[in-house]
C-alpha cells in the first residue's frame, strides 16, 4: 500500500533523504556555484551514458525539495531540450553546513539569482568556466593529481586586488579578477597556480591588451602575497585556433609595449574543448601555447616550473602602481574544499 505523503511546509517536501549522490551533488554546485545536468553527470555520474536523464531527475528532486534552487532555462540548442542552471538553495546551504562543510558563498538572494540567469552572455561565459573547473576535479578523480585550492569568480570579486595597469600611468586602476582560479599538483610535481580566463571572442584589441597590461601589474605585484604562492599560469580557453593565434599576438604586441615581453611564458592559450576532452589529454598533452610560439607545451609537467614569478627591478613609483587598494588589503579565503530507478541508484551511490 502506498504511504500517505509527508506533510509540506511551505510548498516543500518536509523530509527528504539526502543519499551520498545528493551529498556529491550539493557538495558540487556549493564549490563550483552554478551547473547544468550536463556538468553534473560529467562529474558524478561518468559511467552513465543516458544523455544526462538521470541527472536530470535527481537534481529537479532536490530542487522540488528546496536544496537547489533552479533557475531558468538556457537558450535551446540546435538538438535536444533547453538546460537549465542550478544554483544551491536555504535548504542545501543548511545540510551542508551541518555537516561541516564550509560554504563557497554565505550570501544568498533568490531574486538576484534569477536575475543573473536572465543575462545569457554571464551566464553562458560563467558555464564555460565550470566546464574546465568540472574537466580539472575530473582529472583529480581519475588520476594522482589534487586540487588543495579553488576560488570561483564570484568569490574573486568579494575582495578583488586593484592594479595599475602596467606602463599606462594615466589609465585608471583595474580590478583583477580571473573566471576562476585554482592550484593542480601532481604527485611527485610542485603546485601549480591557474588563472582561468574564457575568451568567447568577443574582446578587442585594445580591452584584452588592457587586460594583460592589468594582469601583469597583478602578477608581479600583489598577487604573490595575496594568494601565498610564487607561480602563475593564465590559462586562457579560446574557441579556435585562429582566434588563439590573434590574442597570443596581441599579448605579446602589450607585453613588449609595457616592457615585460619576459611573461609571455606564463600566458598559455588553448582551444580544445574542456567537455570534449580526456581530462589527462586536456591537462597533461601538448595542447597550451605560450604567448607568441607555435610549440605547444603541456599545462602540468616538469616544465610548469618555468612559470615561477621572479621579482623585476623596481622604480621609485612600482609599488604604488601594483599596491592593492585599501578595500583590496583585506582579501579573505573562502577555501574549499530508461533504466531501472533503483538499478541506477544502486550503480551511483
Amino acid at each position: 500500500m502506498k504511504k500517505p505523503s509527508e506533510p509540506h511546509h511551505h510548498g516543500l517536501p518536509a523530509v527528504l533523504r539526502v543519499g551520498e549522490a545528493d551529498h556529491q551533488i550539493l557538495s558540487a554546485v556549493n564549490r563550483l556555484q552554478y551547473m547544468t545536468a550536463a556538468q553534473v553527470s560529467r562529474l558524478v555520474y561518468p559511467g552513465l551514458h543516458d544523455e544526462n536523464r538521470y541527472a536530470q531527475r535527481r537534481l529537479r528532486r532536490l530542487a522540488e525539495a528546496g536544496y537547489l534552487l533552479r533557475l531558468r532555462e538556457l537558450p535551446a540548442p540546435r538538438v535536444g531540450s533547453a538546460p537549465h542552471v542550478f544554483t544551491l538553495a536555504d535548504r542545501g546551504r543548511q545540510y551542508l553546513a551541518g555537516r561541516g562543510v564550509g560554504l563557497a558563498s554565505t550570501y544568498y538572494r533568490p531574486s538576484e539569482e534569477h536575475r543573473k540567469a536572465q543575462d545569457n552572455p554571464f551566464m553562458e561565459h560563467t558555464l564555460a568556466a565550470v566546464d574546465v573547473l568540472v574537466t580539472a576535479e575530473c582529472l583529480c578523480r581519475e588520476f594522482s593529481v589534487s586540487m588543495p585550492r579553488l576560488l570561483t569568480e564570484r568569490q574573486l570579486k568579494r575582495s578583488p586586488l586593484r592594479v595599475q595597469p602596467a606602463g599606462h600611468l594615466d589609465a585608471p586602476r583595474m580590478a583583477v579578477i580571473p573566471d576562476a582560479w585554482f592550484q593542480l599538483t601532481a604527485v611527485g610535481q610542485d603546485t601549480v597556480s591557474i588563472a582561468l580566463e574564457l575568451d568567447r571572442s568577443t574582446e578587442h584589441q585594445k580591452h584584452w591588451r588592457r587586460k594583460v597590461a592589468s594582469l601583469t601589474a597583478w602578477a608581479t605585484g600583489p598577487y604573490r602575497e595575496a594568494f601565498e604562492t610564487d607561480n602563475l599560469t593564465v590559462a586562457v580557453v579560446v574557441p579556435t585556433s585562429a582566434r588563439r593565434a590573434q590574442l597570443s599576438d596581441w599579448t605579446c604586441q602589450e607585453l613588449d609595449a609595457i616592457g615585460h615581453p619576459e611573461l609571455a611564458d606564463i600566458f598559455l592559450f588553448n582551444e580544445a574543448s574542456p567537455v570534449d576532452t580526456d581530462p589527462f589529454e586536456y591537462f597533461f598533452s601538448l595542447r597550451w601555447y605560450p604567448a607568441g610560439s607555435e610549440d605547444a607545451v603541456s599545462l602540468l609537467d616538469e616544465s610548469s616550473s618555468d612559470r615561477e614569478l621572479t621579482s623585476p627591478p623596481q622604480d621609485a613609483g612600482a609599488e604604488e602602481q601594483t599596491r592593492p587598494s585599501p578595500e583590496a588589503t583585506d582579501f579573505s579565503w573562502a577555501l574549499m574544499d530508461d533504466h531501472d530507478e533503483e538499478e541506477v541508484e544502486r550503480q551511483v551511490e
